[in-house]
């Protein structure tokens, strides 16, 4: 065997083992030049289908090996792009049924797996033994290491030594996979087997390997006896899913990059606990295996302190690894968000992830693309925009800019993996948002109410529903959960939602700390229409306040600095600015729907309507209880038109289910959209159904409000008739465009409760009805207000009434329950007063 000798690189400290690789850098080292071989440079290619990930370029691949414990992983062979790739594995695998659970994998079964009878033995030898695989051995077959472990054939031949499969003979003949360290490397520093053998046997989780004892044998030294795992490394299923990607559901593949992360992270998580302070160091697709249904980190012999030196991968290391290996937890973020990029073929380098982040993307018209892929224009292609910033997020230059934990960054993939779910199924992924409370408000600007009185004394000069004022969205949106670890969490999560003054007063003489900052930000907010504008500025000086508690090293990556910022902004009418700084808050919590939302109003209010649909759409299908997402797709369709706006439109209202505290509100809706775009009987039949079962089951129990909506259909079904009703809205002037005999139909199939008229002097006489209802509910809940030209609202409704009612040669002024006026003079004074 080669001895051990100092790395030939200049300035590296490092020691090269005999199979050539610095255990410093965890590079190959070129025995001509002695230098670190780098990466062949590739061109870089444009972004690929999800479904079809990039293949590595030579350079970077490395060798399939097999075993769970085989440290081929931790080899990174240079391979000779004139030499042909070892064929894949022969594998089965088995798409799992659709489900929500973001931990869900393909099942993997590889079908020549090397403890097998067929993967042991061969047809080389003359004894049935395959003579070539068996040369590889340190000792002889059939050899008992420590009296216990028969040594069966080589598994993998990597940068610190070799690994064997073997059968433990005291535990029922199990296989094992036996890693032995070079002898010459015993003394070596860099030595990690003493480590393992000390810590790694407890190291008990499902995330790794397991490690079931440590020994010694004459011949090969120290060895660990590991975990038997066979299955598909991550790079083999990377190239099988770009070979195969029927296999894996096509675009589904997404969802299950984004599984593997979720797995890696709670092993990495269990490592990164403070009693325990380690890292993984080594993170890159060739140490993970996915076996059956489990999925295991194989090399364990990477795991080391948090600051100490080790192995590591030139490709998927963190820029702020020290030059010997020394790794932090974030810096195993990083090499996990490389992996999951390089699984998923999302650009050639983590640079290319700022471009497939962008947003002005989004605002162009959807167009043609490959299956899977983000399409300029369509919301299904959110999805990506939020996975390509969660991998950004992760490998960032500085660590700072990372996942502060593996908890932090499983929520964020969390996340994106419900939304990609929803995007592609159409069907709800929900799951209680971890960052923020659900708003009670739905940002429906006015539209998921009966319409004002006022609604009727003039056309409107605006578009019939739009977006919700600005400084309203400021107040409303929802509200971050208070910091676990501020000083008055647990004062914070017990608050209700109160009078914004009377909350400022409780929490006056409270001791300061950034969410009671915060809070104090957003109560001043909520103050502010009342105020003459001092308000926002005390909201800013507690924003102020709030950055200086955090501290000038947190600050500029603490994203409820951003949120608030942008509530701010958009109080104060600054939309593009707001959107600059809700922009950075998705940028850093890329799975949360709060950020969406908020940019989705910030684009709807600059008219970017493609990218505003894009954001309410994946909101609302990930959760269709948030009718702020419903109200916002709604909106954007009717503004952008097309064949499809209406139905799509009403699809994205009725979604909103029973359960929902904004049923009742997106009901409305419905029925007021169907009455603006009523065109025919069947039109105005679409709305009266919906009307009555709005009064029936979805929940419309005002008086008032039953009287308004009534008022809308009743007015569309005159204007259908040619009738003009003086609200502007509904249908285009030109003369009936429903018949007497097609309004009868409507009435004879309309839900008898709902007392639709089955003719017009029937529907003149309801309408003159709710008009002077109207007047009524104007004169004592707005008399002052008018349309413009001094004469009071109530007036207006009484002269509408008086206009629409038909032809007669008697009226009642005050409604068909009260006595004609003339009918009273008749009996006045009374017959015992003429005797």
């Amino acid at each position: 065997m080669t001895p051990v000798r100092s790395c030939p690189h200049p300035g590296c400290a490092g020691t090269v083992t005999p199979t050539g690789y610095c255990l410093a850098s965890g590079e190959r080292v070129d025995p001509d030049t002695g230098l670190h071989s780098s990466p062949v440079p590739q061109p870089r290619p444009a972004p690929r289908p999800s479904s079809h990930p990039a293949p590595l370029p030579p350079a970077e691949r490395e060798p399939a090996g097999s075993g769970a414990g085989a440290d081929e992983s931790s080899q990174e062979w240079i391979v000779d792009p004139g030499v042909a790739a070892p064929p894949p594995r022969p594998a089965r695998v088995v798409l799992p049924p659709e489900h929500p659970d973001p931990t869900v994998l393909p099942e993997i079964t590889l079908l020549d797996r090397a403890d097998s009878a067929d993967g042991a033995d061969g047809a080389n030898g003359a004894d049935g033994t395959d003579t070539a695989a068996l040369s590889g051995l340190p000792l002889p077959p059939g050899t008992l290491l420590a009296g216990q472990y028969r040594l069966v054939r080589p598994l993998g031949y990597g940068g610190m030594g070799e690994v064997c499969l073997a059968h433990d003979t005291k535990v029922d003949d199990r296989a094992v996979a036996v890693k032995m360290l070079h002898a010459e490397l015993a003394a070596d520093s860099y030595s990690l087997l003493r480590g393992e053998r000390k810590e790694l046997v407890e190291l008990n989780h499902d995330g790794f390997i397991r490690v079931f004892n440590y020994g010694h044998h004459a011949g090969v030294g120290d060895f660990l006896v590991l975990q038997y795992v066979d299955g598909l490394n991550l790079e083999e299923v990377r190239a099988r899913a770009h070979e195969h990607p029927e296999e894996f559901g096509r675009e589904r593949f997404l969802e299950f990059v984004l599984a593997y992360g979720v797995r890696i992270l709670a092993a990495l998580a269990h490592l990164h606990a403070p009693e325990r302070g380690k890292v993984y160091g080594d993170l890159k697709p060739p140490n993970v295996m996915h076996d059956g249904s489990t999925t295991k980190l194989v090399d364990v012999g990477s795991v080391r302190r948090a600051g100490a030196p080790g192995l590591t991968t030139a490709l998927y290391r963190a820029p702020s690894v020290g030059p010997h290996g020394e790794s932090q937890p974030q810096d195993d973020l990083f090499s996990l968000g490389e992996t999951l990029r390089t699984l998923c073929g999302l650009g050639a380098t983590r640079h290319d992830l700022a471009d497939l982040a962008a947003l002005d993307p989004l605002n162009d018209a959807p167009g043609p693309g490959p299956a899977g892929h983000r399409t300029t224009g369509d919301h299904r292609g959110l999805g990506l925009v939020s996975l390509a910033r969660a991998l950004r997020r992760a490998t960032r230059t500085a660590r700072a800019g990372r996942f502060a934990t593996a908890r932090e960054m499983d929520e964020q993939l969390r996340g994106v993996f419900r939304e990609l779910r929803s995007l592609r199924t159409g069907a709800e992924t929900f799951e209680p948002s971890p960052l923020f409370l659900q708003s009670p408000y739905a940002l429906d600007g006015g539209l998921g109410a009966a319409p004002d009185v006022s609604h009727w004394a003039a056309p409107p000069a605006a578009p019939r529903h739009p977006a919700p004022a600005p400084a309203e969205v400021a107040r409303r949106l929802p509200v971050p959960r208070p910091d676990p670890d501020d000083d008055h969490h647990g004062e914070l999560s017990r608050l209700s939602d109160d009078d914004p003054e009377a909350l400022l007063q409780h929490t006056a003489d409270w001791r300061d700390s950034p969410e009671v900052h915060l809070l104090r930000c957003r109560l001043r907010l909520r103050v502010a229409p009342r105020t003459d504008g001092g308000a926002l500025t005390g909201a800013e000086t507690a924003l102020a306040l709030a950055e200086d508690a955090i501290g000038p090293a947190r600050a500029p990556y603490d994203w409820r600095l951003d949120w608030h910022r942008g509530l701010l902004a958009l109080a104060r009418s600054r939309v593009p600015e707001a959107r600059g700084h809700f922009d950075r808050v998705y940028a850093a919590i890329p799975g949360e729907y709060a950020p969406k939302l908020a940019l989705g109003h910030c684009a709807e209010r600059l008219g970017r309507l493609h990218e505003a649909l894009a954001f309410y759409e994946a909101v609302r299908l990930r959760n269709p209880s948030l009718g702020s997402a419903a109200f916002g797709a709604v909106r954007a369709r009717l503004a952008l038109g097309g064949p499809d706006a209406l139905t799509d439109a009403i699809a994205a209202l009725d979604a909103v289910p029973q359960h929902s505290r904004h049923r009742t509100a997106a009901r409305t809706a419905a029925v007021r959209i169907r009455v603006d775009h009523a065109r025919d009987a069947d039109g105005l039949a679409a709305a009266v159904r919906a009307l009555a079962q709005l009064f029936s089951a979805h929940g419309l129990t005002d008086d008032q409000s039953r009287v308004r909506m009534k008022a809308e259909v009743w007015g569309a079904a005159h204007r259908l008739l040619g009738g003009d009703t003086g609200t502007g809205g509904g249908t285009e002037r030109g003369g009936p465009r429903m018949t007497a005999a097609e309004l009868r139909a409507v009435a004879v199939h309309a839900d008898p409760l709902l007392e639709f008229p089955a003719d017009e002097r029937a529907l003149r006489t309801d309408l003159s009805r709710f008009y002077r209802g109207l007047a009524h509910q104007a004169a004592r809940d707005a008399p002052a207000a008018d349309d413009g030209t001094g004469i009071p609202l109530a007036e207006i409704l009484l002269d509408r009434a008086y206009a629409v009612r038909p032809f007669g040669f008697r009226h009642s002024r005050f409604g068909k329950d009260t006595p004609w006026l003339g009918k009273k003079i008749r009996n006045w004074p009374p017959r015992s007063a003429w005797r």
